[in-house]
Formats: structure tokens, sequence, C-alpha cells
């Protein structure tokens, strides 16, 4: 799961913008359809990287050049989250900034590449059975750990079992990040619910070969084992206590050499990493206090990467400013949007909830609180996932049509409606929506702020009858908006969310591999969700990122930075 801690809806979380920016060099424009993924499942890939029909799908590993020159001091300084992280376990990080630095650590069987393909990591090969159940990993033979001991069939089957078993959230399961990526494997369900005490999907076929079976085809699952709830933990770590991940055996490239919660982070590079050593010899990462306000510390010098803030977007872009070819904009695959139970009064009447949309002209959002920096959002699926646009039906804004739905509700009128509670974590968007509702209708509207741990934890529980939240996608398809919001199964279904024809769709989806088959199921089940009217899509996020001129390689895509070993600094000696 990926959700953001941010501010005020005026200025976006800071570090995810630090750390989610695409530079213009990788995102100039939408990335292509991920082609591994959208291979039929009965296909071998050539060396050319086309399908041969006949045969299992089958994913190698391939070598990536260096290309890296890099000159001076290789330290990258960041600005990480004022609050936090609170983990950095991998199979309990759950909002982007802790997920950004664990990816660092550890790693999984999959990751994306810089087009946002799914491909092997610590996998040298991998195959996909014909009919799309059965994924056959083999393990690199230089795959190891920080301590030098070499990653095993073992170690994954512990791994992702570990990240569904509730024992590892203290018994709650609502408070697992895994969930959201392993839910497909064979035996999730029951391990889940402690049915189980093991998830009977995975097994150890010999030392370096892992099978997991899936209880049914998923033309995402390569791009959810590349989530960071799939990553690979050593057990004996584990064992040390729940403070392990403090000091980690990571699986990644890089290693935590020093931590002071609330102060900084420091990672140093793993010399003996398969992909070779990191060109980068240290990242250091302010925390609390030392991280705050950026994009000032960004211009002192003090840091190499900042968000941009959106008040200050004119002004740093203008043709005069010494900062702007420091400057990248990118369309993020992200959705700011507000969300009702649709069994809770008053949103339980569908006339209530039509009413509320018809009342709020929710482009305004982007278009006047952002000064046009953000995109506006038709639907929830973010613009250029799968390569194309997602455009959807909705009734204009009708402040007369708002109140014959008003009228034509059980209450009849808004004086008669128990109130709407709004939950969020420092956001403005509800309170947009409250003003402009007891404004407008007359309807008491509560926007309660909730500390960001608190209300993350509130949000798995299902704790609130409406809610607001920044979403950044776990992976490029729309499957990690519709479904994972709103899907029946999810376990971020933070409302509740049930409508049988939206389910139907979302299963034809994720059965269909080719993804211009797959897109117009999508299409199908947005409109579905938007007629149901439980949700409101605020904006589709634009980051605007500052970048030091020494900073090289930076790979950004439209799911932000995904791994920093491919960066180099090239400053005078």
């Amino acid at each position: 799961m990926k959700t953001g801690s941010g501010v005020a809806l005026v200025i976006r979380p800071l570090l995810l913008v630090v750390l989610a920016t695409p530079l213009a060099l990788v995102l100039a424009a939408p990335p292509p359809a991920p082609r591994t993924a959208a291979a039929p499942p009965s296909a071998v890939l050539a060396e050319d990287g086309t399908p041969a029909s006949g045969e299992p799908l089958v994913i190698l590993a391939r070598d990536e050049p260096r290309v890296a020159t890099p000159t001076g001091e290789q330290t990258l300084r960041l600005a990480g989250p004022r609050e936090g992280p609170e983990t950095l376990d991998p199979a309990l990080a759950r909002d982007l900034q802790s997920t950004f630095l664990v990816r660092q650590v550890f790693r999984g069987l999959t990751r994306f590449d810089a087009n946002l393909r799914p491909v092997p990591e610590l996998t040298e090969r991998i195959e996909v059975a014909a009919d799309g159940l059965k994924y056959t990993f083999t393990l690199r033979a230089d795959a190891n750990f920080h301590d030098g001991r070499l990653i095993t069939a073992a170690d994954v089957v512990f791994s992702l079992s570990r990240a569904l078993d509730p024992a590892t959230a203290g018994g709650e399961a609502a408070l697992l990040a895994g969930p959201t990526y392993l839910s497909d494997i064979v035996g999730a369900a029951d391990l889940i619910a402690g049915r189980s005490a093991e998830l009977a999907g995975v097994r150890a076929v010999d030392e370096r070969t892992v099978e997991i079976r899936l209880v049914g085809p998923r033309a995402t699952f390569l791009m959810k084992l590349a989530g960071v709830p799939a990553s690979i933990v050593d057990a004996s770590d584990v064992s040390r206590g729940a403070d392990w991940w403090q000091a980690p055996n990571g699986s990644g490239p890089f290693r935590i050499a020093d931590w002071a919660a609330g102060d900084h982070l420091t990672f140093v590079g793993y010399e003996e990493y398969f992909a070779g050593p990191p060109p980068l010899t240290r990242i250091e990462v302010r925390l609390g206090g030392s991280a705050s306000q950026p994009f000032n510390l960004y211009q002192a010098g003090q840091i190499d990467v900042s968000g941009l803030p959106v008040d200050a977007v004119d002004r740093v872009t203008d043709a005069a400013n010494p900062m702007r070819d420091e400057v990248t904009e990118t369309p993020l695959f992200a959705l700011g949007y507000i969300a009702f139970r649709a069994d809770t009064p008053p949103m339980d009447d569908p006339h209530v909830r039509r009413a509320i949309q018809l009342a709020f002209p929710r482009d305004k959002i982007a278009s006047v609180t952002y000064n046009g920096h953000l995109a506006p959002a038709p639907g929830p699926i973010p613009r250029g996932m799968l390569g194309r646009e997602w455009p959807v039906d909705v009734e204009p804004y009708s402040l007369d049509e708002a109140r014959r739905e008003i009228a034509a509700s059980r209450y009849g009128t808004t004086a008669a409606m128990p109130p709407l509670r709004i939950f969020g974590a420092d956001y403005g968007g509800a309170e947009a929506l409250r003003e402009v509702l007891e404004t407008d209708l007359g309807l008491d509207v509560e926007v309660i702020s909730v500390p960001w741990s608190e209300y993350n934890d509130g949000l798995r529980r299902r704790s609130y009858p409406a809610y607001e939240l920044y979403w950044g996608a776990d992976y490029p398809d729309p499957e990690t908006i519709l479904w994972s919001l709103f899907g029946s199964d999810s376990a971020d279904n933070y409302i509740d969310y049930h409508d049988d024809a939206f389910d139907e769709l979302l299963r034809a989806a994720a059965r269909e591999q080719d993804p211009d088959r797959r897109a117009p199921i999508y299409a199908e089940a947005q409109q579905v969700l938007m007629d149901d009217h439980v949700v409101i899509p605020l904006f589709h996020d634009v980051a605007y990122t500052l970048v030091k001129p020494g900073v090289k390689g930076l790979e950004i895509t439209s799911l932000g930075v995904l791994r920093l070993e491919t960066v180099w600094m090239e400053r005078e000696p």
C-alpha cells in the first residue's frame, strides 16, 4: 500500500514530491504499456522480446551496462519524512516515504525497470505456466544478504509467508501491507484469516527454485511482486526482536550505517551487491525537524533533491530564475480523493451522494487551489496509465439539480440529516468540500484531522465513514487504483465498497493479459464506480522537482524514484 502522509492540500507531501518525481529525461511523455506483463501467458519471449506461441512465458534476467562516471565525493543528500519512518520492516511499511527507504535496503523477486516493466531482480529466470496459475522462479546464484549468505528458496517462502501472517503485526492482519500485493497466492486468505499457519501456494522446489501458485490468473502479479512487502528478509535476522529492522541484514544495494530516530538515517553502498557496488558510497537522509523546509535546504545547498512547493512553481520556473534548468515537471500515477461509505448515514442514501457530487466543483481543486499546476481528475485512473487517456462521463456542476436530489432523498431536507464526518491527516480537499456543502446546501459537515500514524491504522480498520487520502500507485496498471481502493476483496478498500458488476469487471480485467483488451474493461469499471457516487476524485498529481546538476543517473518514473543504485555524483574532486 502506498498512502501519503502529507500536509495541507496547497502543499503536497514534500518527501513524496522529492522521492516520487520523475525527471524530464525519463518522463517527458507517459511510459509505454508494460510489454513483459502484456505478453500472452502461453508464450516464450524471443531474444528481441517478442512472444512465440505454444510455450509458457519465460523471462530471463539481462545484465544492465554501467555507464556511471563518478567524480568527487559520492554522497547524495536528501530530506526525509518529518514524522517517522515508523518502521523499515517490509511487511509493515505502508506509506510512500517509508517504502522508498525500505526499497534501498531490501529487494524481491522482481523490480520495475525505468520503463515500468516488471523484470527479474533476485531471480535469473521466471517461468509462467500457460494457464497463468503457476510461476516458477530460479534465484540468482550470486544474490546474497548483507552478511554474505546466499539467498535461498527457503528465504523466499519465509518472507512471503511472513508478509501475510497476522502474527507479524501483533495479530492484527489489518495492519499488514502484504495483502495488497500477495493475496492472489493460493492459501493467502487462510493465512491472513488465521485458518492456516502456512502459505500453501509457495514452496521451495530446491535451494534455488521457488514455485508460486495463484488462485486465478492475474495479469499484474509480476508487478505486485516488485512491491516492498514482497522483499526478501532473513529469518534469523527477524528473530532478533521487534527492532531488527533498525540494523537489518538486508537484501538490497545499500546498508543502514547510522540511524538516529527523528534526526537522520545514513545508508552506505553494499560492496558485494550482485549487480555490482552502487556508485554512491553514502546516502544521508535528514529526518524530523532537520528535514523541515526542504526547498530552503535545497537553496542553501544542504540537500541535492527537493520538491518544489506549488506556490513557488511560477517564480522558480521563470526564465530569469537561475534554478529554472534544475526543475522537472512530471505527471505522477497518483490520486487525491475523498471516499464515502455507502452504508453510513447520510451517505447511505444514493440521492444524497449524487447531490454532493453535483454541488461540488471539484475541478477547481486543481485549477484554483493549485493554480493550475495539478491535473484535474475526471475519474480515479490517472492519465497515461497503459499509455492512454481515461475519460469518464460525469454530470456537470448544478446546485439546482443537487437541491432536487436532497428533496428526493429520504431526509427531504439537509436540516434533517446527520452530519457528514470526513477524516483526514491534514488535507484540504475535505475543508473545501465542507465550505461548499455548508454554504450552498446547508449540510452539516465535520472535518476531523487525525495524526498520520493513527489515521493510517484507522483506515486499515475501516474506522471512518468518509476519508480524504493521497494514493500513489503501487504498480502501473489501473488495478492498483480500482481494485486496491474499491475491490470487495481488497485490504485497502477502506469504505467496504461492494458492487457485483464492478467486481466482475475487475475479475475480467485480471484475467486479460493484453493491455489493449484490458483497458476498456477498466474504463467500464471506472464508470460504474463513478455512477455510484462513492468517490470524489480531486486531482492527479504533477510533481515539480529540483535536482542539483551534479546528480546523475537518477531513474524516475510515474511511480516515483524506485532505486538509487543507478545514481552517481559528478563533483569537483
